[in-house]
């Protein structure tokens, strides 16, 4: 009965490891076709690579198990006294951990945000809110050591716009 029980098990993991088993999706010499989005080479013409989620979540980037990046999905902060910013895929690049986290930075401020994290760990270093705007959306904010700039469009009125280069200093 014991040997019967061996062969039995045996035979279970020689089907395991003989059928096919993958980590992730991949197509035959990497061409790949709808529904299908890892593996693929630059010989893709119709389907484009897609790195997407349709929850609304963020899209996070690691490097050495370090969050560096994220994409953020709808939703709205409330940045240096001013309620409901709609940070709608704005996108967070810093090489501080906490800007992704900590619940007292309300960073990405606009449409490209880059974190120094030269100053400290504090957001009052990281992600000065002194400074932002509601018209700053469509630009790149710079925040570290405790300092914020602005460079990007204010929209005067329909087909009326300014080009704004913009700093501020410590609270």
């Amino acid at each position: 009965m014991k040997q019967y029980r061996l062969r039995s098990f045996t035979m279970a993991a020689y089907i395991f490891f003989l059928s096919g088993v993958y980590a992730q999706v991949t197509t035959p010499f990497n061409q790949g076709g709808s529904g299908n989005f890892v593996g693929w080479d630059n010989t893709v013409i119709n389907d484009p690579l897609e790195i997407r989620h349709d929850a609304n979540q963020p899209i996070q980037w690691y490097t050495d198990s370090i969050q560096r990046m994220q994409l953020y999905s709808t939703q709205n902060s409330t940045i240096n006294t001013f309620n409901n910013v709609n940070q709608d895929g704005f996108l967070l690049l810093s090489g501080e951990p906490n800007a992704f986290t900590n619940v007292n930075s309300f960073a990405p401020f606009t449409r490209m945000h880059l974190i120094d994290d030269i100053g400290g760990v504090a957001p009052i270093v990281y992600a000065q809110q002194l400074g932002f705007r509601p018209w700053q959306r469509n630009g790149i904010t710079f925040t570290g050591n405790r300092d914020q700039g602005y460079i990007g469009q204010q929209y005067m009125s329909p087909d009326a716009t300014d080009m704004v280069f913009q700093w501020s200093d410590n609270p």
